[in-house]
């Protein structure tokens, strides 16, 4: 008995020392936990490869290329005599009328050094002509008398990513109905007269003929955003007939409303074009600086004197003030950074 007694007393012993051994064993399975369910492979830590930086250096590259690309490289410009600056010095295309002062090179030499632009070199194709009618710029040749120049929209770069518009003046008679004015001849003379041959009375026509020009700019550049410049306003809030110019109210009441069919038929110009071309509202925001204002954008009635004064035209300050209304337009757009010097 008392051996039986001791060797259960050893196996007892046997059983719960934690130094025996067998007590290190495992467990019996009917007392093992369930294993833990696997970890999902969405929640899974991914470790870092070795040369994971790499990724992502070629990730922050490929970044900065697309910001690059984004940045406008090439301008192209087309229209009228508002476009070419005829009278402002320098003229580089006589036979045009084109200044390297209007505001398509204002423009490219401001993109070309701005740290917004990441000091990006802009290349400028001035396609501009004074005198243009919408269908020179689409696809009449037109014949300035020193030079005959192929329908603007054929020499817009297909690598282009911004082109600038404007044009409609000469096809209403807008700017030549004021110069005739200015020769102080009978306001009646020209009543019922058209001086140009395909000249435009409504809104609706002028924006229908104004639109096939925009496809055409957007079929030869079909990456460029598009931009429509309006005229700077002549007949603006200082503007007193028979004091700043020799006709009388009936006559600038006839020149607003001109002013208004080239504004409305622009504007709606753009309808259905949306995704690529935006209006540069100019007439509105120049309002102040026309004709009479004590710091005018155009040139008054008064004849052309020494070459630089071009009747009914913007001058040098004009054409400043509209490369500063675009550039800001450009920076609203998101496609330039504001360097500051972009307000009015």
């Amino acid at each position: 008995m008392n051996e039986a007694a001791s060797d259960n007393s050893n196996v007892r012993v046997s059983e719960t020392h934690p130094d025996d051994p067998v007590s290190q064993g495992p467990e019996p399975e009917e007392e093992a936990d369930d294993p833990p369910p696997p970890t999902p492979t969405w929640a899974r830590r991914r470790r870092r490869a070795p040369n994971q930086w790499r990724g992502n250096c070629l990730f922050r590259l490929l970044i900065v290329l697309l910001i690059v690309l984004l940045l406008i490289t090439h301008i192209a410009s087309l229209g009228s005599s508002y476009a070419a600056g005829p009278g402002i010095p320098p003229q580089r295309n006589h036979a045009a009328g084109r200044s390297g002062n209007n505001y398509a090179a204002l423009l490219q030499r401001r993109l070309s050094g701005s740290a917004a632009n990441a000091h990006a070199k802009v290349a400028l194709t001035d396609l501009s002509v004074s005198g243009a009618t919408l269908l020179n710029l689409l696809s009449e040749p037109q014949d300035t008398g020193l030079e005959v120049f192929a329908p603007q929209v054929r020499g817009v770069p297909a690598a282009a990513d911004l082109v600038l518009v404007l044009g409609g003046g000469n096809d209403i008679d807008y700017i030549g109905g004021l110069m005739r004015d200015a020769m102080e001849l009978p306001a009646d003379l020209f009543e019922g007269v058209s001086m140009m041959s395909g000249q435009l009375d409504t809104a609706d026509a002028l924006a229908r003929r104004y639109g096939r020009v925009l496809d055409a700019v957007h079929a030869a550049a079909p990456g460029a955003t598009v931009l429509v410049v309006e005229y700077l306003a002549l007949l603006g809030r200082d503007f007193v007939p028979g004091v700043h110019a020799p006709f009388d109210e009936a006559r600038a009441r006839y020149h607003r409303e001109r002013a208004a069919l080239l504004n409305n038929g622009t504007r709606a110009a753009r309808a259905g074009r949306e995704d690529w071309c935006h209006v540069v509202w100019v007439f509105d925001r120049t309002q102040d600086h026309g004709i009479g204002a004590a710091e005018p954008w155009v040139t008054d009635y008064l004849g052309v004197s020494d070459g630089t004064h071009v009747p009914y035209h913007p001058n040098a300050a004009g054409m400043k003030g509209v490369e500063a209304i675009i550039y800001k337009n450009l920076v609203e757009l998101g496609l330039v950074d504001d360097d500051g010097d972009g307000e009015l």
